[in-house]
């Protein structure tokens, strides 16, 4: 298995993508206490992503990837007429998710949540570029498939998913419980695959009020 990393610097992080997830600007109340703890956060957060590539055999029923079968129809007709698939978990990793335990105050507990999720952010689009660069055609695009996100393919996803990519927690720290969630929580997983058009799992997701809606609802 060709496993590969990425780790976020923290020279590549932005205070604009957590201004942008805590929707304020500079010159907002909230502006300096969100400064000063994204500042202090850089100095021990490691964000990671953990991706491998593989040829997916697909029969009539199921998608088997590393010997692993996926036998969801949904992730079956998504993935049939793909090359190269790469199952991925990012996180924005244990050592900021243990740092910001230290927290009491309701507002630092916001603000803290909303600097992991940006960096979680950030390190996926990071892997997505490397991905989309060493993998696939630059040209077209590239979409996911997320276990949980829809009810296609529900959390229950995420045990081949970890199957698949194996030792995940040995790797980048990441726990997958016995709920299928995982921890630390400001973490996804999912597999990414080529496609003519992007597909965003939000086309099929009916929560219109969603605030992390990246497309309309079909």
């Amino acid at each position: 298995m060709d496993k590969n990393f990425v780790v976020l610097a923290a020279s590549e992080a932005s205070i604009e993508s957590l201004l942008t997830e805590l929707h304020i600007e500079k010159g907002h109340k909230l502006y300096e206490p969100a400064a000063a703890i994204f500042e202090a956060s850089l100095k021990v957060a490691r964000p990671t992503a953990l991706y491998a590539p593989f040829t997916p055999e697909i029969t009539d029923e199921v998608v088997l990837i590393n010997g692993v079968a996926f036998k969801e129809p949904f992730v079956h007709e998504m993935l049939s007429d793909s090359v190269i698939v790469v199952p991925y978990v990012a996180t924005c990793g244990t050592e900021i998710d243990e740092w910001t335990n230290q927290f009491t105050n309701i507002m630092d507990q916001y603000i803290a949540d909303a600097v992991k999720e940006s960096l979680l952010k950030a390190v996926r689009e990071k892997m997505l570029a490397e991905v989309q660069e060493k993998y696939f055609d630059e040209k077209k695009s590239i979409s996911r498939l997320n276990p949980g996100s829809l009810n296609q393919w529900p959390i229950s996803g995420q045990t081949p998913l970890f199957k698949v990519l194996g030792g995940v927690t040995d790797d980048i720290g990441v726990i997958l419980k016995e709920s299928l969630l995982m921890i630390p929580v400001k973490s996804v997983s999912g597999i990414i695959f080529q496609t003519e058009t992007p597909f965003h799992n939000c086309q099929l997701c009916p929560r219109l009020n969603c605030p992390g809606r990246s497309a309309p609802y079909q």
